[in-house]
């Protein structure tokens, strides 16, 4: 702004014009006229002087020391004896707050504020992390497999056809810096599981443990001390023998070998260039550059990691299963109001306190498995019927719902005494709508006490007949039958004439036959228990 001031001045401006196009106040137009005639930049009438501007960007005037910088406080006076004693300390890798700390004794009357000002204004505040050392995290052969995502870059879906971010999904054998990339559109439990097992199928083996952040495909709940695992991932990981280790929230530090390789699987795919012709095509590119990078001596172990790989550490991995590990369909959804939680447009039973908490759905072709927290609540067989939609146990089932199964007590009692007798206590049971009315129920069973099973079973079939559902239209059906037989009884004419007795067609269930009370007098009669006992050998 100087330079344009002093150059509309020689080219014979006035101070109001200058002012009102540059939006600047009189007062510094006319202090810069002031300079720029010392200087010899402007004449007493407005005319250029005889010396030239100089170049851009050089100052047009020389700048004016700020008297306050000159001036230190009696903090600085007292620390500035003491500045070497404070660059050692923090170049040998003490923190500020240390040296602080153990400041002499002379400088025990210096504020922590004066002392900070001190390092800035020398430049020292950030000089202890430049010499601070960083132990190495060192891992033993087969030790660790750690893992990490990045951006790749963006491309077309082939479904949509829309962008879409496609993940670098990467590896690190922590002994011998063995790199391994996997690319993939998702990030979820399937395609994690999967990219991980063909690591695992890459090195041949399975190493004691997996190292990663915490994704939601392998820890569920992160923590700083015991992170909530994903069913998913400790199956598969139980299955190859390893163990997966979930680091503390906002601590990338501990897993650097694979964060700084990040950025290096970008660089090795620059290359490439901006065309996509699929996914394949890009995971056959990375793989032709991984073996260039792998035969490479790393900047940090000065060893190549392919022959560290096959040398020393591929033996000391587990040898995988003969049987590949099946992965499992993941989902995670609340349990519904009915007690039932939703998989692949099937529903499932837990137990009803469980109503609106999330929980993990795992499922094969052969059964469903569900978790809460951890947690173990059920194993159900997978559904594959297309007309069934519920899978629901015994045990989940409303009070009124177990009542009308098949193995239920009402049902077992019921189907004793006849079908149509199963049928009229299925409909009480129905129509309670959740209320078992088991007076009536209860009325029904035990007319066997009364009347014969067969008896009840034609009374039953009649009521439904009518529509008559309860204990009273069964009761005055069956006096109502037995009133008609006993009216049709005397017409029985010649010896072949029926007693009353088979006229009911069968006893009652607690009635005796006559046979049996005939025994019983014979009995009685041999014993001498009558009126007229026998006395000795006939």
């Amino acid at each position: 702004m100087d330079r344009k001031i002093v150059e509309m001045l020689r080219s014979g401006a006035g101070v109001k014009a200058i002012a009102r196009q540059l939006h600047v106040a009189k007062w510094r137009v006319r202090a810069l006229r002031e300079q720029a005639r010392a200087t010899g930049y402007l004449q007493e009438g407005g005319r250029p002087g005889p010396v030239n501007l100089p170049a851009y960007p050089e100052a047009l005037f020389p700048e004016v020391a700020d008297g306050r910088t000159a001036r230190l406080s009696a903090s600085h006076q007292l620390l500035e004896p003491h500045r070497e004693w404070i660059r050692e300390h923090l170049e040998a890798g003490w923190h500020s707050v240390t040296v602080f700390e153990e400041r002499p004794e002379e400088l025990k009357d210096v504020s922590r504020s004066s002392f900070y000002r001190f390092l800035e204004r020398h430049k020292f505040n950030r000089l202890g992390e430049a010499y601070r050392v960083v132990p190495e995290i060192r891992h033993a052969p087969g030790e660790a497999l750690i893992l990490d995502w990045g951006k790749l870059r963006d491309a077309p879906d082939p479904l949509t056809g829309r962008m879409r971010a496609v993940w670098m999904f990467m590896g690190v054998l922590g002994f011998s810096r063995f790199m391994m990339v996997r690319l993939v559109r998702t990030m979820d439990t399937l395609t994690t599981l999967r990219a991980l097992e063909g690591m695992f199928r890459r090195i041949g083996g399975a190493p004691l443990k997996v190292t990663i952040d915490n994704p939601k495909c392998m820890a569920l709940e992160a923590s700083k001390y015991e992170p909530l695992l994903n069913p998913a991932a400790e199956r598969f990981a139980a299955h190859y023998g390893t163990l997966i280790e979930c680091l503390p929230p906002y601590d990338p530090q501990k897993k650097g070998k694979i964060e700084r390789q990040v950025p290096y699987g970008r660089r090795l795919y620059e290359a490439h260039g901006d065309v996509w012709l699929g996914l394949e095509e890009s995971q056959a590119y990375m793989e032709r550059k991984l073996l260039i990078a792998n035969d490479r001596r790393h900047g940090t172990t000065l060893r190549r990691p392919k022959e560290v790989f096959e040398q020393e550490e591929a033996k000391t991995l587990k040898p995988l299963p003969i049987l590949a590990y099946e992965v499992e369909q993941f989902h995670e959804g609340p349990v519904r109001q009915d007690g039932h939680v939703r998989f692949a447009n099937k529903y499932y039973s837990v137990d009803e306190k469980y109503k609106g908490e999330s929980v993990v759905v795992l499922g094969d072709f052969k059964q469903v498995t569900i978790y809460h927290k951890g947690k173990l609540l059920e194993v159900h067989p997978r559904i594959t019927d297309p007309n069934q939609s519920k899978s629901t146990k015994p045990e989940h089932l409303k009070p009124w719902e177990q009542a009308m199964q098949d193995d239920s007590l009402y049902r077992k009692r019921a189907r004793a005494l006849g079908p149509f007798v199963d049928e009229m206590i299925l409909r009480l049971l129905s129509r309670g709508q959740g209320f078992i009315d088991t007076r009536k129920i209860w009325g029904i069973l035990s007319l066997d006490k009364e009347y014969a099973a067969l008896q009840i079973d034609a009374a039953c079939r009649r009521a439904l007949e009518l529509d008559q559902i309860g204990y009273r239209a069964v009761k005055g059906l069956l006096e109502l039958a037995i009133a008609e037989s006993l009216v049709r009884l005397p017409k029985a004419s010649g010896d072949g004439a029926k007693p009353a007795s088979a006229a009911l067609q069968s006893a009652p269930k607690h009635v005796r036959p006559l046979s049996v009370y005939q025994e019983q007098l014979r009995l009685f009669t041999e014993r001498g228990l009558t009126g007229s006992p026998q006395e000795g050998p006939a």
